[in-house]
This record gives structure tokens, C-alpha cells and sequence, in this order.
């Protein structure tokens, strides 16, 4: 397994591995020392199915939950991302923001594997948060480390929200319930339960306040920190190529998927791994 750094501070392409086939307790725990070091990895030229991408994120954890979007049949616990070439309207997966932050036990980690990719465009950018915390002055860290952010599915599935409607001109059945309105309080701090390591936990398309603060006050906080952690210099980018499979770690990234390959199909395969209560 060969692991090359994407940035001088987080991200990696892996290479030289096949995780279609099971692997080794040696090399998972390659792997997963790779994952807490570079928080995004690129495992390149894969060539995997379902069964095999379900086979290999099972040899990780338990899968996560996966509310308002239909999986795919006889997989309940796999997505099929798809956006045909001529397609318009939102796209799924863009905004920052950290994968069903608004559950009470967020996933840990999401995979993403390419099946039809685009010739160019589609990259998925990522933002580490614990450097978005690390770069916090004292005084903000002290302000911050009491306070819990509220999290809603209400901006993208709630019945007025991105995704809230029914479209049957869109490829991925997204189907936004009153359920999405309901709120979740998690520290905007949080701690790593493997690494120890600190980071904000806030993204702009699930936090909608702060429990501790008047609207006003949460509203300046947020915009700040929204702000923060999307520094150009906490971000990495990866490129997809046909057969990459990339995951990452939800409890210190953020992400964003990025909408620049209009004309073109672009297919993937998603899971979420479980995680645990923010602490």
C-alpha cells in the first residue's frame, strides 16, 4: 500500500491496493492508521461492485443510517448518486457541511466510490476542522468550548427546503419529510474519540444556531466560524477518476461537491459508516 500526501497537511491517494478483495489484518490496520493521520483517502483504481463496496466498508464498522433518499434495491444501506448529462436543479452534496450532522449519532466516515465519472469537473473539496480549530486564538476557543451547535435537516429536506420537494425531473429519489424539522444539539467543539484531537463541528448547511444564544448572537458566531473553516489553506481537493474509491472522516472534514460538469454523467456509489454521540 503505498500512501502519497494530497497537501502538506491532510489528505492522501492510496495506491498499490485492492480492496476488492478482503483484506489483511496487517493492511487494515495500515489503512486505518492512514485514515486518523490524512483524515481523506483517495484509494485509487478500483474496480469494485456492490457486493464487493459493501464487502469492504463492512470490514470498517457497522453502517450508518441514511435518512429521505431511496437506496438501491436489495442494498438498503447503499446509495446511487446519479446526475444525467442534461440534468438541472441542486446538486446533491454541495454546501459545506458534514455528513448527517443532524442525527443524534452522526456517521464516523463516508465512502464514495466512482462508477461513470466525467472527463473533468465533479471534484469533491474538503476543509479539516481541526486546523480550523487550531488556528482559533485562545479567547475564542475558551468562548466556544461550552456552547452546542443546532443541527437540522430543515434547509435541505424539510418541506420548504432544497430537496423538501418531490421532482421527478431529478435522477436520485430524494423524499424530505416533516421529520427534517426536528433539531439535534452537538458541542461545536468535539473531540476525537480515536485521535484525541479537537476540532469545530459546525457546517453551514445543517447548523442553524447555537442552544446557549439568542438568534442574533448565534447568527454573528456562526457566520464567523462558517467563514473560518473554509480557509483555502484547511482544504484539500480530490480529482475523480474512474474507479477511485474515497472516504472520509466526518467527525474533523467537512465537505463540498462541486457542480461543474454539466453535459456529462457522473455516477457514484455511497455508504456511511456509524458513528457516535458527539462528545
Amino acid at each position: 500500500m503505498k500512501v502519497t500526501p494530497l497537501t502538506g497537511k491532510f489528505g492522501a491517494d492510496i495506491t498499490d491496493t485492492d480492496v476488492s478483495q478482503p483484506l489483511s489484518e496487517n493492511e487494515l490496520t495500515e489503512l486505518r492508521e492512514a485514515f486518523a493521520e490524512y483524515s481523506v483517502l483517495a484509494i485509487r483504481e478500483q474496480n469494485l461492485t456492490i457486493d464487493s463496496f459493501e464487502a469492504f466498508a463492512l470490514q470498517l464498522g457497522n453502517f450508518g443510517e441514511t435518512p429521505f433518499i431511496t437506496p438501491v434495491d436489495g442494498h438498503p444501506n447503499v446509495l446511487r448518486l446519479l446526475r444525467e448529462a442534461d440534468e438541472a436543479g441542486p446538486l446533491f452534496g454541495s454546501g459545506w457541511h458534514s455528513d448527517w450532522s443532524f442525527q443524534d449519532q452522526p456517521p464516523s466516515a463516508t465512502l464514495l466510490y466512482g462508477v461513470d465519472i466525467p472527463p473533468a469537473g465533479g471534484d469533491t473539496a474538503f476543509t479539516q476542522q481541526e486546523q480550523a480549530y487550531d488556528a482559533l486564538s485562545e479567547g475564542m476557543k475558551e468562548l466556544l468550548e461550552p456552547l452546542h451547535g443546532v443541527h437540522s435537516a430543515r434547509r435541505s429536506y424539510g418541506p420548504s427546503g432544497t430537496f423538501g420537494q418531490r421532482d421527478d425531473r431529478r435522477s436520485m429519489e430524494i423524499i424530505g419529510d416533516e421529520s427534517a424539522l426536528e433539531t439535534r444539539s452537538h458541542p461545536l467543539i468535539r473531540t476525537h474519540p480515536e485521535t484525541g484531537r479537537k476540532s469545530l463541528f459546525i457546517n453551514e448547511v445543517y447548523t442553524i444556531g447555537i442552544t446557549e444564544l439568542h438568534h442574533t448572537e448565534a447568527s454573528a458566531i456562526l457566520t464567523f466560524l462558517f467563514e473560518h473553516c473554509r480557509r483555502i489553506d484547511f482544504t484539500c481537493r480530490v480529482r475523480w477518476q474512474q474507479g477511485t474509491l474515497t472516504m472520509w472522516d466526518n467527525r474533523c472534514v467537512q465537505h463540498y461537491a462541486i457542480d461543474d460538469y454539466f453535459g456529462h454523467r457522473r455516477e457514484m456509489m455511497r455508504a456511511t459508516l456509524a458513528g457516535e454521540t458527539p462528545q
